[in-house]
């Protein structure tokens, strides 16, 4: 038993619990977290952006979706079960907790400053009672804590509206629909496209922590001060911001009479301290910041070209360098990548961990090579790279299945099912980014047709087809999302200027994985019907489409 799950299940013992329920979460319930909120990673081994722990005094089990069942294979130790959360024939986390306190009623400790609101309920109806397991109760466990990073923040000048500007169509917003009391903000990126600044707190995330309440005639940020510089104060204080200290959100709230929030955005601490004073209102911060102005497209196009060369070079150098018999592996094709990327105007960094993955790497949808481990890329093989950046004008999110070598030295029959599986997810990218639809029509109606030519040869994959993707922000931006699962996302309707991927996938454990995604723009077409603008400027290796 490793020495954390030890000193957890000790610690239950001293708080009178028997269970303990968390998720990779944090308080603003963000995709990606703070480091200082990974207690998941440290007591599991498992580091995908998906999972949920829940360990009694005699069981330790995660739940991962599909994209991280075979990465939770291989990571989890031996103490720990791999529940694969969308298996039929496995019991999910709460089902899993209402049998088991059906025989033996759970005290579950669960750090509620990490837990949805929304979810809160369900948890609750699952145990017999929940505690909450403070965010300072980890310090103890978790010896080597990575701290609370506050960077300094930078203004965002490709922003085409001024935060002053934002502020008041989102107040006009609040009294058009009789909305009483300070509007609480609490996604991170909601935040950074409010306030025209963006960060780097969060790996990946152009983001900063901060919390933001907005009132008729105040705009209060809480943010960490002393990371500010005078010029990001001034550009603040001229837009209408007060700024506070970030820890010091409960106190100011407490002397407020009404807090409107979108409560599937609050943490379940912050409601339960709350919830008499809560309205929970829709506003409409992330749908207005997924439409992109039109300045603001024109500049994303412009480095959209930058970025796609940097993959043909990139590809071309990988080429060459195999071609002359040079060892190659994984983590160079990271290196090479960023070296490409590294050297185009406005580079900020990239937008997520590299995938660059070879034959059954491919298999695993999340993959990524650890440092200094990566496997070798020997010819014939398949290698698919899904990468993205950061830069002063947009965000980037490619990926791109390449073969290299002679398709006669595979296995006829490999060659083959390997050929059909490639044609299938082209297919399905290119049907999905020529589509025309109805205004009104959402990502839940729009997931089928990528998935169409797939499964017309018995293939299908576990992840959605396409994400929104922020500018200069979250890669994967809420609300555009087309994916078979009917959420609020999927259901929000496109509308021109909202940006998507468009990424069908198939996945042959132990042989390769095939990938291809472009970046598309939702547009009106001359006859009134939308559909979508490929961004995305990079060729398509066609090795795998020749007869």
């Amino acid at each position: 038993m490793s020495s954390i799950l030890h000193e957890l299940r000790c610690e239950l013992q001293k708080k009178g619990c028997n269970a303990f329920f968390i998720a990779l979460s944090d308080p603003h319930l963000s995709e990606y977290i703070p480091n200082h909120y990974t207690f998941l990673r440290a007591l599991s081994g498992f580091t995908g952006s998906n999972g949920t722990v829940v360990v009694t005094m005699d069981d330790a089990r995660l739940w991962t979706d599909s994209r991280y069942w075979e990465q939770a294979a291989q990571q989890l130790g031996p103490d720990f079960t791999l529940m694969r959360d969308g298996d039929r024939t496995l019991a999910g986390v709460y089902e899993w907790l209402k049998e088991k306190n059906a025989t033996t009623p759970l005290t579950l400790a669960c750090p509620l400053s990490c837990l949805s609101a929304s979810l809160c309920p369900r948890l609750k109806e699952a145990v017999t009672k929940v505690v909450d397991f403070e965010n300072h109760d980890f310090d103890a466990l978790w010896p080597n804590r990575p701290a609370l990073v506050f960077n300094t923040p930078f203004i965002h000048h490709a922003s085409s509206v001024s935060s002053a500007d934002k502020l008041a169509r989102l107040r006009a917003h609040l009294k058009d629909n009789h909305v009483n009391g300070g509007l609480l903000l609490t996604r991170l990126d909601d935040i950074a496209w409010i306030t025209n600044l963006r960060g780097s707190d969060i790996d990946y995330n152009p983001v900063f922590l901060s919390w933001a309440f907005i009132k008729e005639t105040s705009a209060q940020l809480f943010i960490r001060l002393e990371a500010l510089t005078d010029e990001v104060k001034a550009h603040l204080v001229a837009a209408g911001w007060e700024l506070l200290p970030y820890e010091a959100l409960e106190e100011v709230l407490s002397l407020e009479d009404v807090i409107v929030t979108k409560v599937a955005d609050l943490n379940a601490r912050l409601y339960e301290k709350f919830e008499s004073k809560l309205v929970n209102f829709k506003h409409p911060v992330a749908l207005w910041k997924s439409i992109k102005t039109p300045e603001e497209i024109a500049g994303l196009k412009a480095v959209m070209v930058d970025d796609g060369l940097t993959l043909e070079y990139f590809i071309a150098e990988i080429k060459e360098r195999l071609a002359k018999g040079e060892a190659l592996t994984e983590n160079d094709a990271v290196d090479i990548l960023h070296k490409y990327r590294s050297r185009i105007p406005g580079f900020i960094g990239e937008s997520f961990t590299t995938i660059a993955a070879v034959n059954d790497h491919a298999a695993l949808p999340h993959y990524a090579p650890t440092p200094g481990q990566g496997a070798p890329i020997k010819m014939p093989c398949v290698l698919l790279v899904d990468s993205g950046a950061h830069y002063d004008r947009g965000t980037t999110d490619t990926t791109r299945t390449w073969f290299l070598g002679d398709v006669n030295n595979l296995n006829p029959d490999d060659l083959k099912q390997l050929k059909a599986d490639y044609r299938a997810v082209y297919q399905g990218m290119m049907d999905l980014m020529n589509a025309e639809f109805e205004p009104g029509t959402t990502g839940f109606e729009l997931d089928p047709i990528a998935r169409r030519p797939l499964q017309a040869i018995g293939a299908d994959y576990g992840h959605g087809t396409g994400h929104g993707i922020g500018l200069t922000l979250n890669v994967h931006e809420a609300p555009p999302n087309i994916s078979p699962r009917d959420m609020e996302g999927p259901k929000t309707p496109f509308a021109p200027g909202m940006i998507v991927s468009d990424e069908p996938g198939i996945y042959r454990p132990g042989k390769w994985g095939i990938r291809i995604e472009n970046m598309l723009l939702c547009v009106e077409k001359p006859n009134g019907k939308y559909g979508f603008e490929c961004l995305t400027k990079c060729s398509i290796d066609d090795t795998l489409m020749k007869d």
